[in-house]
């Protein structure tokens, strides 16, 4: 049995297809960036849209990173068995060097893509996106007159908003993931009230 694998070259094979599901899985991943980029452009709410970016883009990011490093292991494990099979076999010269240039050449090819079709560099994009969100929650606070800040009621509408703002970020798994308990969010609520003071 392990004379055929060696024979017509299965481990070979299945090696070039780990690496040809890996670069295909990338250029997937980088295309369903750019267009969940594009249908971004059409949001009008842009709290919405920044969580949208936020989150969509650190789960392609990590997408991408498995379709780097589950076939590049997947090979390089299939050359040591293949080393070991041809090892174990009695009058054999050794493994064939293809298996070694293969075993070689798919990790460094599908880091050199993950480089090529890498999008962190867009972070200007989730920035800008944050920033007109922030700049519009901003202006909607200064447009309160001075005297209607004091307000108790408006004041618990304005932590009331900020502090559901916080929530729905938590719940996208942001670094507000763990502010969800009715403790932490009452803090939270006291500390956004003497900041308003």
């Amino acid at each position: 049995m392990l004379e055929k694998l060696m024979d017509f070259h299965i481990l070979l094979y299945c090696m070039a297809l780990l690496g040809a599901v890996g670069a295909v899985g990338m250029l997937a991943t980088h295309l369903a960036y750019r267009r969940m980029l594009k249908s971004t452009e059409k949001m009008t709410n842009l709290k919405e849209k920044w969580l949208n970016l936020w989150a969509s883009r650190d789960q392609l990011l990590h997408r991408m990173n498995r379709l780097v490093w589950y076939p590049a292991l997947g090979s390089t494990a299939m050359f040591l068995a293949a080393v070991l099979i041809n090892a174990g076999q009695a009058g054999q010269k050794g493994v064939p060097l293809v298996y070694l240039y293969v075993g070689a050449v798919i990790p460094v090819l599908l880091l050199l893509l993950r480089q090529g079709l890498d999008f962190s560099y867009r972070e200007e994009l989730i920035m800008n996106s944050l920033t007109d969100y922030v700049d519009q929650v901003h202006t909607w606070v200064e447009k309160l007159p001075e005297k209607e800040i004091s307000d108790p009621v408006l004041q618990d509408e304005v932590v009331e908003r900020i502090t559901s703002s916080i929530r729905q970020t938590a719940a996208t798994g942001s670094h507000f993931s763990r502010m969800l308990s009715a403790e932490e969010e009452e803090i939270m609520r006291q500390i956004i009230r003497e900041f308003m003071n």
